[in-house]
């Protein structure tokens, strides 16, 4: 601990003496200026005046700071954590690992070091009778906290006036001040206070370790763990993974929370130490109402307090966090090998066959999803552990894991996971023999075609899953056309056939995707009947998004999610996602038959063909039509005219992106009927056929 010292009255000295001087200052500036005036200005002081006046407001300035730090550090005393010295002092302790560089720094702790103390009194006092510290009652300070949640300098100082030490006892302690007792037995009064205490904790955990070096995320990290790891401690996991875990406020299966990737990547390193096999026997025995009463009072004791609803895996919280850390996922997941190239895919093998519960299981699948976003990265290691952790992630998934524990986060991030390999899930669902990668001319570790469909069955029964995977599919048909297409300028009947082909694998690869959701529904519900009017609202998602996302891009559907693109020299992989698709509306069609969907990738591949020139100028003539008036009806926003007045097709700029493919279809009628042009039909052939080959492979889909 460091003492921090001020004797407020001579500091107010201090202060007034500079106020004073710098008002002699300003005195003295008006005397030069007036009679510079009454000398009709003999010389130029313009720059003096500016000086002057600048050097004025510095010790004015200084003033204003040397108060507002005297103010922090008289209500940290006067709020009743520091003490009085015999010479009218104050003294205060400040934790060794607070970092006070600034004002801002020093009002921080102050607020922090108050708050800390007020909470730590009012739980000491006893909640249920209203406590109060400092005039503040319980949820003022919480309020006051969380205010202050995302000031990383202030968390950083609550984090040490608590001591993260006692991160995991205070809501604890904050349930226990909340439960009443009477002869009928014991009363939850504010049954989500714990939890809600320890959700807040972890926001300020997250922004605190933001300004934490690589020593102090490592001691941070082992303090939290020792803090857990004994007997009458693995109650507080819970309370861990409510602070880690659960920050999802939009709903998009991917944690909220930002962690320092160090501290993250630490953290799990210490909590993998701990015997998960030991703590799951002790908390299920505890937790059974049909254990022995004599061998449940044991498993109590050991356990501890916990919050309910909560996982006791010490890995679950600290693993969904990662799900929005791709650094901590990958540093954790992708030990290095003797040759340091991140290939030691022991510790995923070996997570994979953890005997998860749902919390812990979906943690898992977040750091998998997240590590897999980085298969683009420029760096060649990192690009290396990613397609490792994909692809054994993959892998291990489908041969040790069982569909039972996949719950909605597991499935959405495990869809995420797949449509990271979008290149792998076409061939694959395209029945080609091999997953390798035409852009890169690598084949994936370890997952096959098998692995491939397992997954895709397993997650086929989610609407955010399946969106993911096809929005995927569609984006990476986009990509590789315009790719292909350009690397046969000159020639545009090899344009064409590449443009088609692109989207026309696509379609093959939705088409399974279709089939593998109306087969998991049917299996689901043996009532159901295998019929294009009556698909699951699965297959509707995957079929809209591919011919939307293909069409407008991800803005159409609610996105776009944050996404990474390849661009290392040499090496072109395709574009990942951060985040699944999620909340898109299939309603708009209103089965799996391909009506709606064909003219969404229709208008894609027309796209593409347009931005390689591949349309006659003339086609550009008809930029819309008139209703039988002869008034300007509709005007086709997405016909895009260049500076040099040659012409692209953009269907993100229509007024209504989820209508352009029956714009871009109207507007072909047209054109056909004009001009005669029907490369069209070249662009767009055999889309429906594709689509069912696909779908019938994916319906049989045995396992």
């Amino acid at each position: 601990m460091a003492v921090l010292y001020l004797n407020p009255d001579k500091l107010d000295t201090v202060i007034q003496d500079l106020r004073d001087f710098a008002d002699d200052c300003k005195t003295a500036k008006f005397r030069i200026d007036d009679e510079f005036e009454f000398r009709h200005d003999p010389m130029d002081i313009s720059d003096f005046r500016t000086a002057g006046t600048d050097a004025i407001d510095g010790v004015d300035a200084l003033a204003d700071d040397l108060a507002k730090a005297k103010d922090a550090i008289v209500a940290v005393n006067e709020s009743g954590v520091g003490s009085m010295t015999a010479d009218g002092g104050i003294s205060c302790e400040v934790p060794d690992d607070t970092t006070i560089n600034s004002i801002d720094d020093l009002t921080a702790w102050s607020q922090a070091t108050i708050d800390a103390h007020d909470l730590q009194t009012i739980i000491d006092g006893g909640l249920v009778v209203g406590s109060t510290s400092n005039g503040r009652t319980y949820d003022q300070v919480i309020e006051a906290m969380r205010e202050r949640s995302g000031d990383p300098a202030y968390a950083a100082a609550l984090i040490n006036a608590l001591g993260p030490e006692n991160l995991t006892s205070l809501p604890l302690e904050v349930q226990e001040h909340y439960t009443a007792s009477d002869d009928t037995g014991s009363h939850a009064l504010r049954p989500e206070a714990g939890t809600e205490l320890a959700e807040l904790l972890g926001t300020l955990l997250a922004s605190a370790s933001t300004t934490w070096d690589k020593e102090t995320c490592e001691s941070m990290a082992n303090t939290i763990k020792e803090s857990v790891d004994d007997k009458g401690e693995w109650g507080r996991i819970t309370v861990l993974n409510a602070m880690l875990d659960g920050h999802d406020a939009d709903g998009n299966h991917v944690n909220d929370l930002e962690f320092n990737s160090t501290f993250l990547t630490a953290l799990a390193n210490n909590l993998d130490d701990l015997d998960w096999n030991t703590i799951k026997a002790c908390a299920d025995r505890a937790t059974d109402p049909n254990t022995d009463r004599d061998i449940a009072r044991y498993d109590k004791k050991d356990l501890g307090p916990y919050l309910g609803g909560q996982s006791f895996d010490p890995l679950a919280g600290v693993l969904d966090a990662m799900g929005n850390n791709p650094q901590a996922a990958l540093d954790y997941l992708a030990k290095a090998s003797e040759c340091g190239d991140g290939s030691d895919m022991t510790l995923v093998e070996k997570l994979s066959k953890r005997e998860w519960d749902e919390q812990g299981f979906a943690g898992f699948t977040a750091a998998l999803a997240a590590a897999s976003s980085q298969r683009p990265a420029t760096n060649e290691t990192t690009r290396r552990q990613a397609n490792n952790v994909a692809g054994y992630g993959i892998h291990y998934l489908a041969t040790n894991t069982d569909e039972g524990i996949y719950d909605d986060d597991a499935k959405a991030r495990v869809a995420l996971l797949l449509a990271n390999c979008p290149a792998e899930l076409t061939r694959a669902w395209n029945g080609d023999r091999t997953q390798v990668d035409p852009n890169t001319h690598q084949q994936l570790p370890a997952a096959t075609a098998a692995d491939l469909n397992a997954l895709g069955y397993r997650v086929a029964d989610s609407c955010d899953a399946t969106a993911t995977i096809a929005a995927q599919l569609a984006q990476y048909a986009h990509d590789r056309a315009q790719r292909d297409a350009a690397s046969h300028a000159g020639d545009p009947d090899t344009q064409i056939a590449d443009i088609n082909k692109a989207y026309d694998r696509a379609t093959v690869a939705t088409g399974y995707l279709a089939g593998l959701a109306d087969k998991k529904a049917n299996d689901i519900n043996s009532t159901a009947q295998n019929t294009a009017d009556n698909h699951s609202e699965a297959a509707k998602t995957a079929l809209s998004v591919l011919g939307t996302v293909a069409g407008a891009g991800f803005g159409a559907v609610g996105g776009p999610p944050t996404m990474v693109a390849g661009g290392a020299a040499g090496f072109e992989a395709a574009a990942t996602l951060l985040e699944p698709v999620v909340e898109y509306d299939a309603a708009q069609v209103s089965s799996a038959a391909p009506s709606g969907m064909d003219k969404g990738l229709q208008a894609a591949a027309i796209q593409d063909a347009a931005n390689a020139g591949l349309l006659k100028p003339e086609d550009y003539t008809i930029t819309g039509y008139n209703d039988y008036t002869g008034k300007r009806a509709k005007t086709f926003t997405w016909i895009i005219t260049n500076p040099d007045g040659t012409h692209t097709i953009d269907l993100s700029k229509a007024d209504d992106p989820t209508m352009a493919p029956d714009e871009v279809s109207t507007w072909v009628e047209m054109v056909e009927a004009a001009t005669g042009d029907y490369i069209f039909e070249d662009i767009t052939d055999d889309f429906n056929g594709s689509y069912a080959s696909g779908y019938d492979k994916g319906s049989m889909y045995g396992g």
